[in-house]
């Protein structure tokens, strides 16, 4: 069973306020770019940690709202706001009871979180019913082929107990379907890193770092993950449009 997010991202949310991995991630930008935003649209950033997202949709002139479901990682959110001179509201609500009523959104973004959700079908149907016709979806997380994402939760598991689970290209795109999106655009990208880069914000001499690491180098690691001594973190990027 998880752990409740709530522990690990309270404990962890300043080095996720403060992480350029996160504030500047490549991902970040694509995914911002290919949502083709536009002010005075309203959008929501669903599991937005540390608010990195919603402070570039906000930047942009949208009316932006940052749910997560971490009181301290809201703060974050409230105090990078203030410090950049922006507006954004906040909602302590899951990714799968979102706090808004039908048809009231033009742009729902979700980045690195959806991984942690017990049910994205839950998530995809919350975010279906809150955007307006012609409403986009934007994701990013990390992802492996169908036959490898196993070995990647396993891992994911020991290094981050709230990790639930990283879903493959064919399973998002079913997913996306079954709900009712259209016009969806799937890409996929890699960053080469360090095993102890990855584990960050987790130190590799802590009990779960430890633990993931041993398993990352005993276990037989599928070839997509590691090439020349370096774990190959693989990212999708997604938008779908609500018809």
């Amino acid at each position: 069973m998880p752990e409740d997010p709530r522990t690990f991202f309270g404990k962890h949310h300043y080095d996720y306020a403060v992480s350029s991995h996160h504030a500047r991630g490549a991902d970040l930008e694509r995914l911002i770019a290919g949502l083709h935003a536009q002010a005075p649209e309203k959008a929501a950033d669903v599991a937005s940690g540390a608010g990195h997202t919603a402070l570039k949709l906000a930047q942009m002139g949208l009316d932006v709202t940052a749910v997560d479901i971490t009181p301290e990682m809201l703060e974050e959110t409230r105090r990078q706001a203030e410090a950049h001179g922006l507006k954004i509201q906040v909602s302590e609500a899951p990714a799968e009871a979102l706090p808004f009523a039908d048809q009231s959104l033009d742009i729902v973004t979700c980045r690195r979180a959806a991984h942690h959700f017990t049910d994205v079908r839950i998530f995809l149907q919350e975010t279906f019913r809150t955007l307006v016709p012609g409403g986009r979806l934007g994701v990013s997380d990390m992802t492996a082929t169908k036959e490898n994402a196993v070995w990647l939760n396993q891992l994911e598991q020991r290094r981050d107990p709230s990790h639930h689970r990283a879903l493959s290209p064919d399973d998002w795109y079913q997913a996306l379907v079954d709900t009712g999106f259209d016009t969806i655009t799937i890409e996929l990208s890699e960053e080469p890193m360090t095993l102890e880069e990855w584990l960050s914000p987790v130190a590799a001499d802590s009990p779960s770092g430890r633990e993931a690491l041993s398993f990352a180098q005993t276990s037989e690691a599928p070839a997509e993950f590691i090439r020349q001594g370096l774990f190959i973190k693989r990212r999708i990027l997604i938008w779908a449009r609500r018809p």
